[in-house]
């Protein structure tokens, strides 16, 4: 018997141990819920008030084994989560390369260098950064490391590890909220919505702006208040201790090679076509078909079409197999550029993908769900029941509750993957009943998520780089609290907005 007893702590379950209790929970369900279906449309969507009543299906043990297997091969009722799978690999592929190339590292501490003389353009220039990279890939986790990039030349401006903060944590959640073309966030949710990541992408483009633009405003408001008189910051008992910890390698410098150079030039290309590609270009004006001539060209061409291809798909019309294959190219094309040997670039390719493996292996799961609902006929019972209760709000009303609603849900699954995969295959048909499009119904998530990332205790980002610099939780509510608040209803007056423009 050990003498002294550990005290057991409370341990957040991970989002498998979540997603798979929700699996067994809905399992349950189909033991108790009556059966039912609705009529479908053209699109294969139920159309409201035609719900009628069925036999269930119970699910046993072997369903709940099978469900996961479904969700990824799909079947002739639920389409399959592979290629959304493959695309967050291949995006982790991608990812991995930037990364031992070393240029978006670089490049990040030679642009907080070449502004830091006017600390306002420098603030708003990092700010919009950390928004596009929240906005094409989901950064999170990796937060302390651009704080402890620019906390040295923060500091020798004469402003506080708080201002730090807020550039990095307000700057990649605003971006996640918008999340233009998040593989992780927006991808992962129109996928199981059932529409291309492409719908809504103008409107959200429209949303980063708005957000990084307040955003950019309120850091620079605090930070003029601790400029003018640094007693004021929460922080400052400790501005001595802060200089001598993080402020001694400000003279460091790097620059990019040529190599690194042209890498970084793929990174921004790569985003820029993922973003042209996925715009409904002909959806926003018929006359927009300058993609579809272009590509008609190539394909009909005798001697492009049998190079490239004579299937090839226009701009506009991407999906996730198209974004795969641009992924795969470029991470190709980055490591001949660095001058890899192919087997070190194929081992990145695949160390890259591994890292994401388990990221991957939720959406299967969590399609699972939708699985155990369908094949257990309790979906359009559970649709019917939401109908008659949020489905008779005004769309107005009901996208501010469902804003609240995925914001209480984001504070206990903050993974944006096991959010979306977990809820979006029951929300987006509500949305539909209620008169707002799937498209809103996928912006209500993400800025619910990235509002949420701004300060529940659950957030990784927040917690790993306050503690990274020694700011107190409580410290950062306090001080963040009301620009987090001011955040709130901004997104409450976009989402009043959505209503408006997307449906």
């Amino acid at each position: 018997m050990e003498a002294t007893k550990k005290k057991r702590k409370f341990k957040t379950p991970n989002t498998y141990v979540i997603v798979f209790f929700v699996l067994i929970f809905v399992a349950v369900l189909t033991w108790f819920i009556p059966g039912g279906q609705y009529q479908l449309d053209d699109a294969g969507r139920a159309m409201a008030n035609t719900y009628t009543r069925i036999d269930s299906n119970r699910q046993g043990l072997w369903d709940i084994i099978m469900a996961p297997i479904i969700g990824m091969v799909g079947n002739e009722q639920v389409s399959g989560a592979i290629t959304i799978s493959l695309n967050i690999m291949l995006f982790g592929s991608f990812l991995e390369m930037m990364d031992t190339a070393g240029a978006i590292n670089i490049a990040l501490k030679g642009v907080a260098k070449k502004f830091q003389k006017n600390y306002y353009v420098l603030i708003t220039v990092l700010t919009f950064i950390m928004g596009i990279f929240g906005t094409v890939q989901g950064s999170y986790e990796e937060g302390f490391v651009y704080l402890l990039m620019f906390l040295p030349i923060i500091l020798a401006l004469g402003l506080d590890t708080i201002v730090a903060l807020m550039i990095v944590i307000f700057g990649t959640q605003a971006g996640c909220a918008a999340s233009i073309v998040n593989p992780f966030s927006t991808g992962i949710a129109s996928g199981i919505a059932g529409i291309s990541p492409g719908e809504g992408i103008v409107f959200r483009t429209l949303i980063f702006v708005a957000l990084l633009s307040l955003c950019s405003f309120m850091i620079c408001t605090y930070a003029k208040k601790i400029k003018k008189d640094p007693e004021k910051s929460v922080q400052f008992y400790r501005r001595e201790q802060d200089l001598a910890e993080f402020a001694s390698g400000s003279d460091n410098e790097e620059t990019l090679n040529k190599r690194q150079k042209k890498v970084f030039m793929i990174f921004v290309l790569t985003f820029a076509i993922m973003i042209t590609s996925l715009i409904p270009w002909t959806s926003l004006n018929e006359n927009w078909t300058i993609f579809n001539t272009l590509t008609n060209w190539i394909n009909e061409s005798p001697i492009l079409g049998t190079i490239l291809g004579n299937d090839l798909i226009p701009f506009g019309d991407w999906y996730f197999n198209e974004i795969n294959g641009l992924l795969i190219i470029m991470t190709i094309l980055a490591g001949v550029v660095m001058k890899y040997p192919i087997d070190k670039t194929i081992n990145i390719l695949i160390k890259g993908a591994a890292s994401l493996v388990s990221t991957a292996f939720i959406v299967p799961l969590a399609r699972g769900i939708q699985v155990i609902m369908t094949d257990g006929n309790i979906t359009a019972t559970v649709l019917n029941a939401c109908e008659k209760t949020l489905g008779s709000f005004h769309p107005l009303v009901f996208v501010l509750v469902c804003f609240l609603v995925y914001g209480l849900l984001a504070t206990f699954i903050p993974s944006s993957t096991g959010l979306a995969a977990a809820t979006m295959s029951v929300m987006a048909p509500l949305a539909i009943f209620s008169g707002v499009s799937e498209s809103t119904m996928v912006v209500i998530y993400n800025l619910a998520l990235g509002l949420v990332k701004m300060f529940a205790p659950t957030s990784i980002i927040v917690m790993t780089c306050t503690q990274a610099v020694h700011v107190d939780y409580g410290t950062w509510l306090k001080t963040a609290g009301k620009y987090i608040f001011i955040f709130f209803l901004i997104c409450c007056s976009i989402l009043l907005l959505s209503v408006a423009l997307l449906n």
